[in-house]
């Protein structure tokens, strides 16, 4: 059961999300951006994810001072894949089955 305290406090967090978002979502109606800052809009999404990701690939952590060498192929992987077929859910999923893989055989 849920204590009345974490309710309030999920209620008060999903308030605060939605009256933040709100009106940019309003505003969005009445202001025309222009072609250059929807193209950048465009880009936001994996901008996000390569500032998610970056800092895992470079600063991942050995075991036992051994490099994981099956991580590090998953992202070559990963790489080949999104650049060759643009598409995101194609290199996560790559990666996911190479690095799986490849730690069922290594």
């Amino acid at each position: 059961m849920i204590s009345m305290e974490l309710l309030l406090v999920i209620i008060v967090a999903a308030v605060a999300t939605y009256l933040t978002r709100y009106p940019s979502m309003v505003l969005s109606r009445y202001l025309k951006v222009s072609p250059a800052v929807e193209r950048g809009f465009r880009y936001m999404p994996i901008g996000v994810f390569a500032a998610l990701i970056a800092p895992t690939i470079v600063y991942h952590p050995t075991t036992a001072g051994q490099i994981e060498w099956a991580f590090y192929a998953a992202v070559v992987v990963a790489v080949l894949t999104a650049w060759l077929t643009k598409s995101a859910l194609w290199s996560m999923l790559a990666g996911v089955l190479v690095i799986a893989l490849l730690r069922i055989v290594l």
